[in-house]
Order: C-alpha cells, then sequence, then structure tokens
C-alpha cells in the first residue's frame, strides 16, 4: 500500500518503521523542521527494546512542502496533537482521493467531528491503541514493547476493502481488532485522562502520588458521573462507571503507570499548549449541546486554561 504518515512523531513514526519494514510505501510529513531536516539528512534512525536497527529510508517532507508531494495514497495515519488535526486535515487534502481510508487513533473526544469536514464517514477508521513510543531527538525513534489498536469505520460501507486493509495492518504486526466497542474504548480511554492528565497537572503529582489521596475516588467521580450521561447522549455509549473506576486505580501502583507524568502535565511544565479542549473542554462543549449540565468538567478546563495563560503557554 501507498501510505501516508500525517505527523511523524513518535507513534506515527512507530508505525512508519512496522509498515515499511513490512514492505509497504511509505511517506511521512512533519511540522518539526529539525527532525524533518534530520531524517531528509540521514533516513530514520531506529532503536527498537534497546537495540540500533540502523536508519531507515523514506520520503520525509516538511508541512510547508506539501505541494512537492505528487502521490495519492490508499490509507493516511493522522499521527497529530489533537489541536493540529483540523490543520493537518487541510494540509494534506490535495493527497486523497475519494477512496483513501484514513485512520485515527489520536487521544481525547470530537475527532469524528473534525473528521467529517473533510472526509467522507465511511472513509473514517477510528479507534484507540495502547501502542507507545518515543523519541530519541530529532530524527531517532526510541521504542520498545509492543501493543494493539481498536478500529471500527465511522459508517460500515465496503467493509471489504476495510477488512483488506486491517489483514494488512496485522501482517506487519500492529495487532489490529476490527471492533464495534470502539466508542466505549474511546469514552474508556477519555475517562483515564480527564481524570488523571487534569488532576496530576492541577495538584503537581505523579500518579501515584494522586491515587495516595485517601479520597481521590471522590474528584474522579465527579468527573466521571458527568461524563457518564454525556458519553450515553453522544455515542449512545452506556459507560460501566465501576469498571473505568477501576482502570483508573489500576494505574496508580508504582509498579504500573504510578511513577508516570501524564502528557498534559508535561505540556504545562514545557509550557506547551495543552489538549484540554478535547478532554474536560470537550467533554463540556458536548454537554451543553446535549443540554447536560458539565460542571466539573468545564471548571476543570477553565482550570487548565488559566494555568495556560499564567505561564505564557504557546
Amino acid at each position: 500500500m501507498k501510505i501516508l504518515f500525517a505527523g511523524a512523531g513518535a507513534l506515527g513514526l512507530r508505525f512508519a518503521y512496522m509498515m515499511h519494514k513490512a514492505g509497504h510505501d511509505i511517506v511521512a510529513i512533519d511540522g518539526w523542521k529539525d527532525h524533518v531536516d534530520a531524517m531528509k539528512k540521514n533516513g530514520l534512525q531506529a532503536i527498537i527494546d534497546g537495540k540500533d536497527e540502523g536508519y531507515l529510508h523514506f520520503p520525509v517532507y516538511h508541512t510547508s512542502e506539501v505541494n512537492q508531494i505528487k502521490d495519492n495514497f490508499e490509507l493516511v495515519f493522522v499521527a497529530t496533537k489533537a489541536m493540529g488535526l483540523k490543520d493537518m486535515l487541510k494540509t494534506i487534502q490535495p493527497l486523497m482521493n475519494p477512496k483513501t481510508k484514513i485512520i485515527c487513533v489520536l487521544n481525547g473526544l470530537g475527532h469524528i467531528t473534525t473528521l467529517k469536514q473533510f472526509i467522507a464517514p465511511e472513509n473514517i477508521l477510528i479507534g484507540t491503541t495502547v501502542w507507545s513510543s518515543g523519541l530519541g531527538g530529532p530524527g531517532v525513534l526510541k521504542t520498545g514493547g509492543s501493543g494493539k489498536m481498536d478500529l471500527k469505520q465511522v459508517e460500515e460501507k465496503n467493509l471489504d476493502y476495510t477488512m483488506q486493509i486491517v489483514e494488512e495492518l496485522n501482517k506487519a504486526g500492529l495487532n489490529v481488532n476490527y471492533s464495534q466497542n470502539v466508542y466505549a474504548s474511546i469514552w474508556n480511554k477519555a475517562v483515564v485522562n480527564c481524570v488523571l492528565n487534569t488532576m496530576c497537572t492541577l495538584i503537581d503529582c505523579n500518579i501515584n502520588e494522586y491515587g495516595s489521596y485517601e479520597h481521590n475516588y471522590e474528584i474522579s467521580k465527579a468527573i466521571i458521573d458527568e461524563m457518564a450521561l454525556v458519553a450515553k447522549a453522544e455515542d449512545n455509549v452506556d459507560m460501566d462507571k465501576e469498571l473505568v473506576h477501576k482502570i483508573v486505580a489500576g494505574t496508580f501502583p508504582i509498579d504500573k503507570q504510578g511513577l508516570h507524568y501524564p502528557s498534559l502535565y508535561q505540556d504545562m511544565k514545557n509550557k506547551r499548549l495543552t489538549e484540554i479542549d478535547y478532554l474536560n473542554g470537550a467533554v463540556a462543549r458536548m454537554g451543553k449541546a446535549h443540554n447536560i449540565p458539565t460542571p466539573i468538567n468545564a471548571f476543570i478546563a477553565h482550570l487548565i486554561h488559566s494555568k495556560e495563560n499564567k505561564n505564557g503557554n504557546k
């Protein structure tokens, strides 16, 4: 397949590496100039499970150079930050045709609405992933371990072609499951992020430290109760609140994710804009559209934005 990776950050490059190794024709674009320049000059250095696998060579372009790409693509992976999705979709529109499928496993809520502005719903594969990855600097992929991905086509037309794509992804080792429960998975993952990303940022703590507060359940419950009502109204998801509380609590131990500082915390520390508008902010926005009060999630979103403002995040 001819595949475009729209965003060549840690996760996008992990999937690009796997698809390239499986023999697919890949192209990557990204907005980080030093990163793009390093890959243009040397190729992508891949360090997998601590072993240097050498350099992979494939076409890489800065987002400002998209007009140099003359190909049309069968498949697009979008791997941007949530707030960068719309601009990226505008950038890559000339590279897609009416049959191009797009995979979106970004964290957060509300991405389908954005995707539908540019792509027919039968070409959108939405989902979640537990693959993780990292960068060791510009042009260096540093990753390890395994993962999986759950996907579902937003409008289920022409599924035969989609299942062929899923088969190719699995041949490359991406461990993709075509699932009817994707929307529930998206909301369950959003719960974890809406609780832990925000609370660790506002309290200035890691996940274990949040979990060590004896009343953490009451904080989490206030967020989750609102999210459950919105999930039902927005996506007809019957959230299992007991299950999501267990998922959140399961991250607390030090031998799990307890020592981790979530991505929103790290963005705040590094004075970058956060993804709050696609987490608690999205819950509040969707709640308003459905006449569901979400004062807790709205308040949390305001607190994060006020912290961004104080820090001068950009």
